[in-house]
């Protein structure tokens, strides 16, 4: 009777898996949405096998993440009759081509590839979306073969053909340690030249780190921690460096041990002991960060390498694609609790809102915000905490009731198994810009994201006290153990301390509670508001602003007019408010200014990425998996700006973030075909001389590092230091 209560009321609502599965006892269907498979040795064997379970998780209508890092890199050595390793990178495609092909329904499953940054294949990692293969070469030679068609549109059915052919079926994210942003941030900061030396505490010293030794490299190949060196010095030149050696510690380093990647340690620091019982030197140049990968059977592979040359190449990918996109791995390891119990994170589902265990599963599960408003669009509108709260257990006990019931409809031994034993859910949110639609509050400002805090505070610690209730009612998860759970950081910032007791005493029924998934179907199709007996449906998705206040539909059997469909509580405070009249004959957006209050207009491309990767760190402290959001940039944007975007979303504490700029996967229509400037300026072809005897030829968006090591294209250096405003204005260079 609660369930059917809230989900009539439209408080809460399952994932998207529940909905299809629940009840329909003659087919196969998995109610879990979430499923990491672990490629468990780097053999052949292993790498068929996990393709297999990805296959039949597919088949049971599971998504499935898949980490490659365990691979040897290419080339590296093999014993059989290849001689060398076609490496971790060329296996992509068989995971990819497993999902494609496996049907759900009308439907494809979907993959998350990951690979760790520390990989000696990262580079390859990075490009392979956009790096043609023989198909996409094939087909472009015979376009060009038919002498059908120009420069422009052959380099057009290539892009064409990289996006959709060619690791077509697979989102791609690089988990990214604190080492490498730290060593991005030192390269940023000074020039990549520049000695810096490092005071670095616990004098442990890692040199070589063997897979079969122990160092599992799926949950993240040997990353140092950061909070250990301290810079003492910096030096542009090794001949200072050894005086000021020489003169504190009586030590010189000569300068071709200090370029030797040999002498380095599995974190690329030289070190040298200076005779201190608790502290040694890490030398380094700014930068500095070694790809590393070691193995019985491939052998050590060390590459030195600078950070800005491995992100420079995210970015342009990024910038140009979209994808790959970035995991903060080291703050996702850090915050997860099942990391303390034995089981170790490897790999993310798709959206990359839940890392799981190798074999892990998760079923979803999001609080609708905005049917928690009371007196919505009026004065006195407030939030409902009592129902909140009452909801909020509602939906816990509902969602452990589904991993019960599911726990033999899950494809796998392996997931029966770590479902039983993990008990994970992942309880979000939806619904935010209605709730603040109704509140009259901003989403972007200091008073809503004061009250998104409370909220994702509230949630949070009803959650895990309802969980303990359970356990005390039901029993605690197989592998809850207070002691080792309790030294996750999460349990001690961002519970109360009568949840902290509550647990001491009676324990988890669930390992790991919230997750904020993107909710793309389940927000489209629950209640928002009501008057009287009429219904609105559809709220934002997930932590999301609305992306727009309407769209445009076309009425086919009106002859084809087109008219406005208006968001959900849009269209509730019009109703309410009898403004219908005023908003029939509404073009665009800022024609409503005059109509609706000022919170309706905070949406996906009004709000600063600042003040996006602001709200969401202050939900992520609240959210013990991850969180699932894209921040959407104009197609002009300076690539230099999403460098930025993700190099403040780490230093704030996310887990993850995607950036989506306008048009990098799917060109943009603007109205009546006429191009924008940027649009103009992409097209054109410009020649630089580098040299008397080197020319490079370029087009107007291809990204090039300036010489202070920004990042920039054509069209925006033009721009900034010739203020070309017109496309036209500029032909050769």
């Amino acid at each position: 009777e609660h369930f059917y209560r809230d989900l009539y009321n439209g408080h809460w609502i399952a994932g998207g898996r529940v909905l299809a599965g629940a009840g329909d006892l003659f087919r196969l269907k998995t109610l879990a949405n979430c499923f990491v498979t672990g490629i468990e040795s780097d053999n052949i064997e292993a790498i068929y096998k996990a393709a297999a379970e990805c296959a039949r998780t597919y088949s049971y209508g599971g998504g499935v993440g898949v980490d490659i890092t365990p691979l040897r890199p290419r080339d590296s050595v093999v014993h059989n009759a290849a001689d060398s390793s076609t490496g971790a990178v060329s296996f992509m495609e068989l995971f990819s081509m497993t999902t494609g092909l496996i049907g759900q329904s009308g439907r494809r499953g979907a993959l998350m590839l990951t690979i760790d940054i520390k990989h000696p294949d990262i580079m390859h990692f990075i490009k392979v979306k956009k790096m043609p293969n023989w198909v996409t070469n094939q087909i472009v030679e015979q376009c060009k073969w038919s002498n059908k068609f120009s420069t422009e549109q052959l380099s057009e059915i290539k892009r064409q053909v990289l996006d959709n052919t060619q690791i077509r079926f697979a989102n791609t994210s690089i988990k990214v340690s604190d080492e490498f942003m730290q060593a991005v941030k030192e390269e940023t900061e000074y020039k990549r030249d520049t000695i810096i030396v490092y005071r670095k505490l616990h004098k442990l010293r890692l040199t070589e780190a063997l897979q079969d030794d122990g160092y599992y490299y799926s949950l993240g190949i040997p990353s140092k921690d950061i909070n250990d060196y301290e810079i003492m010095q910096t030096f542009h030149d090794e001949e200072k460096m050894n005086a000021w050696l020489q003169e504190e510690f009586g030590r010189t380093i000569r300068k071709e041990d200090l370029n030797d990647k040999h002498r380095r340690d599995v974190y690329g620091d030289y070190l040298l002991d200076v005779g201190r019982d608790d502290w040694e030197l890490a030398v380094k140049y700014a930068g500095d960060f070694l790809l590393y990968f070691a193995s019985a059977p491939s052998g050590e592979i060390r590459e030195l390498v600078k950070a800005r040359d491995i992100w420079n190449l995210f970015v342009e990918s990024n910038y140009h694609s979209a994808e790959p996109g970035l995991i903060f791995w080291s703050q996702m390891s850090k915050y997860s609790p099942s990391n303390y119990v034995g089981r170790p994170i490897i790999s993310t589902n798709p959206c990359a809102e839940v890392p799981l265990e190798a074999g892990g599963a998760c079923n979803l599960g999001s609080m609708n915000l905005s049917r928690f408003v009371v007196d919505g669009f009026t004065p006195k509108a407030k939030i409902d905490w009592e129902q909140l709260k009452i909801s909020t257990g509602n939906c816990i006990r509902f969602l452990d009731n589904v991993v019960s019931w599911n726990e033999l409809l899950n494809p796998l031994e392996k997931q029966r198994d770590a479902a039983s034993e993990t008990r994970r859910l992942g309880l979000g949110i939806m619904g935010i810009a209605d709730m603040f639609f109704q509140l009259g509050i901003d989403y972007d400002s200091e008073q809503g994201i004061d009250l998104m805090e409370e909220v994702m505070s509230f949630i949070n610690d009803t959650a895990y006290m309802a969980s303990s209730e359970l356990a005390k009612e039901k029993g605690p998860s197989d592998i809850f153990d207070y002691d080792a759970y309790s030294r996750c950081p999460f349990f001690e910032d961002a519970l109360s301390e009568e949840t902290r007791d509550h647990i001491k005493q009676y324990g988890l029924r669930n390992i790991a509670l919230t997750s904020i998934a993107p909710t793309g179907t389940i927000s489209n199709i629950i209640k928002s508001f009501e008057i009287g007996n009429e219904n609105y449906i559809g709220v934002s998705g997930g932590i999301e602003p609305l992306f727009a206040l309407f769209y445009t539909r076309r009425a086919e059997s009106f002859d084809n007019q087109f008219f406005q469909v208006f968001h959900s509580t849009l269209q509730a405070y019009v109703d309410l408010n009898n403004l219908n009249d005023k908003i029939k004959d509404v073009k665009k957006e800022f024609d409503l200014e005059d109509i609706l209050p000022s919170s309706f207009f905070k949406t996906a491309h009004t709000i600063s990425h600042e003040k996006r990767i602001r709200i969401q760190s202050v939900c992520q402290r609240y959210v013990d998996h991850s969180i699932s959001s894209t921040i959407n940039l104009p197609e002009d944007i300076e690539p230099e700006v999403i460098s930025r975007i993700y190099l403040d979303a780490w230093s704030k504490g996310l887990k993850g973030i995607t950036i989506y700029r306008d048009g990098s996967r799917y060109p943009i229509l603007t109205v009546e075909g006429k191009k924008t400037d940027f649009q103009e300026f992409r097209e054109k072809h410009f020649e630089m001389e580098i040299s008397k005897d080197k020319v490079v030829e370029f087009t107007g968006d291809e990204i090039m590092v300036l010489e202070d090591g920004t990042l920039s294209t054509p069209f925006h250096y033009f721009r900034k230091t010739m203020g070309v405003k017109d496309a036209k204005e500029i032909e050769v260079v």
